[in-house]
């Protein structure tokens, strides 16, 4: 675990970064809680837009459940929607050791409890997106 206040000053100099400057930037997967995003706040860090990506939980623990990486590359993959046609590939393949349901169901519970106080400090800007359909869609 990375202290939020250590995590508050990377993000700040990373986004001070010239091409974050001029193109942009995305973080993805932080602020995982209120305490985070106000963290971002008091450091002057202000999205303009907020993306969640929203499916039921026992969709997201059966796809979880299907990701396996290639510890070569490190590209992932998944059984069922991104299945590589390289049969060398797909003989490396492993499941990812942190990806157990267990894990995932601890994740998803902690994300429930934290996202009502993420969801009140972005609120004007959150936008939320269904992620229960192709990724095509998506």
């Amino acid at each position: 675990k990375i202290p939020n206040a250590l995590w508050a000053n990377l993000i700040q100099e990373s986004l001070s970064n010239v091409d974050c400057i001029k193109q942009g930037w995305i973080l993805e997967g932080f602020p995982e809680n209120q305490e985070q995003a106000w963290m971002l706040q008091s450091s002057g860090i202000f999205p303009r837009h907020v993306v969640v990506l929203y499916a039921p939980d026992t969709v997201l623990i059966e796809r979880n459940s299907g990701k396996r990486l290639d510890p070569v590359t490190e590209e992932v993959y998944h059984t069922t929607f991104d299945w590589p046609s390289d049969e060398l590939v797909q003989q490396r393949l492993v499941k990812p050791e942190d990806l157990s349901e267990e894990e995932m169901s601890r994740k998803l519970l902690e994300y429930h409890r934290n996202f009502p106080g993420i969801f009140q400090i972005y609120q004007k800007i959150l936008k939320s997106i269904n992620a229960d359909q192709p990724c095509m869609d998506v």
